[in-house]
């Protein structure tokens, strides 16, 4: 495992050291003698070597999951570079567009498929994917890996929240526990209120210590859309190239205006970054808290007294949960495709999916493996009954985030107006403002509109 310096101060540092990386994979290959010419899975060392992107907080998991996959085709050696999550974003932006990159296949946030598929940093998967193959995907995660009609990029997992609730606060204030059972979901008019009575000062100095709820990824749109597209928002336009009118909606500002309360009306919510909310909830500072199936195993190891029930929804709307998460991309410029396409199918698809599940216990985006979930007797106790929950949320209620060449950018000056609404800035300002220089900067993607 090849690991890059976290300290990388600028794009051209980036490059030449992400370039330094490179194993010589925009070289031809050449079938070793006596193998057989296969798509290009085997060169002058007798195997392809296939080199693969990759964040470095899966970098151990992902070790594994190649480790398996070369048991079964020991002609291909899956190679990796692996950097943290926005230091990856800035490589391949920076090695795609010198069209020599140092890997083959790579880690493809769901929403920026279709930024990539215009910049032409990513093969078409068509020819290696049946229709048949690509309908064991959930349709959320299916849509999110296309654009403009073709299969971009293979989904490794998708993702799902749940209401997380902490059983000893909520027997101290002797309110009843939430039901984990979707048909019974809260509304989120009920989980303020429950809120309400779970924020309370537990020392008497005054100062609020224990807060009743908090979003996981507090600012951030992966979590904060869901309560728009529970109100039937559409955020931004079909085509994707325009915000004014969507973003800044009246629905999106009612969805907006309800996030605000929670900080400075009701006051339910600490004023805290994402980088905490994990912790406050773990240690007993927060009593309901939004997030995703991956804490289920920290929380169980850690002792914490956790529950889990759905996502909730406004009343008399409908449920929309967020979804979505890393899918593998076969680079334009690799001259390894087939190998590289193999592996794609391996880690995505079949025994590769489920070990993968396994592995990382990351919802799964395979059908096969959801049906495991919800028919094996071992999901049937909690905790592990909550991916159950997650499974039904995956094919149910999962909205996926919008399809937009400009999805990055946009995304970014949502985040700030999420951020600024926190703080106290007037809701339907704050967008107005994002709506307004979203439509800007894309504004640059109007030679791709049809």
């Amino acid at each position: 495992m090849r690991k890059l310096s976290l300290l990388l101060v600028s794009l051209m540092m980036l490059m030449s050291i992400v370039a330094g990386c490179a194993k010589g994979s925009n070289q031809a290959e050449k079938p070793a003698s006596g193998a057989a010419e296969n798509g290009g899975k085997a060169n002058s060392g007798n195997k392809t070597e296939v080199d693969f992107m990759v964040v470095s907080t899966w970098a151990d998991d992902l070790q594994a999951l190649a480790t398996k996959f070369e048991e079964q085709n020991p002609n291909i050696k899956i190679n990796f570079v692996s950097l943290p999550f926005r230091q990856m974003l800035e490589g391949i932006e920076v090695q795609m567009n010198s069209k020599k990159p140092s890997f083959d296949v790579f880690m493809v946030d769901g929403p920026l498929v279709s930024n990539y598929t215009v910049k032409g940093f990513l093969e078409p998967l068509d020819s290696y994917f049946s229709n048949d193959e690509k309908a064991k995907w959930v349709d959320a995660s299916l849509q999110a890996g296309s654009y403009d009609g073709k299969f971009m990029a293979a989904p490794m997992n998708t993702s799902t929240d749940v209401l997380y609730y902490n059983k000893d606060i909520f027997a101290e204030k002797g309110i009843d526990l939430p039901a984990q059972d979707p048909d019974k979901r809260m509304t989120w008019e009920d989980t303020v209120e429950l809120a309400k009575k779970l924020t309370f000062d537990q020392n008497g100095d005054g100062q609020t210590d224990i807060f009743g709820f908090t979003f996981r990824q507090v600012g951030r749109p992966y979590q904060l859309l869901p309560l728009a597209n529970s109100l039937d928002a559409e955020v931004i336009s079909k085509d994707g190239f325009t915000a004014q009118g969507f973003t800044n909606s009246d629905k999106m500002v009612q969805a907006a205006k309800f996030y605000y309360d929670t900080f400075n009306t009701w006051k339910i919510s600490p004023k805290i970054t994402p980088d905490e909310t994990v912790e406050y909830f773990a240690t007993g500072k927060t009593a309901m808290m939004i997030g995703s199936t991956a804490y289920i195993k920290m929380f169980t190891e850690r002792g914490v007294p956790f529950g889990a029930a759905p996502f909730p929804y406004f009343n008399g709307n409908k449920a929309a949960t967020p979804t979505g998460s890393f899918h593998l991309g076969l680079s334009s410029f690799s001259d390894k495709k087939e190998a590289a396409a193999e592996f794609i199918k391996f880690a995505t698809t079949g025994e590769g999916a489920k070990f993968w599940f396994e592995q990382r216990n990351e919802l799964p985006a395979s059908k096969e493996v959801l049906h495991f979930i919800t028919t094996d007797p071992k999901f049937e106790e909690f905790p592990s009954s909550v991916f159950r929950l997650a499974a039904f949320e995956a094919q149910n209620t999962a909205v996926p985030r919008p399809v937009s060449p400009g999805y990055l950018e946009w995304e970014s000056l949502l985040t700030k107006a999420y951020e600024d609404i926190k703080a106290g800035s007037d809701p339907k300002k704050a967008l107005d403002q994002a709506a307004e220089q979203s439509d800007r900067l894309l504004k640059k993607y109007d030679s791709l509109k049809k």
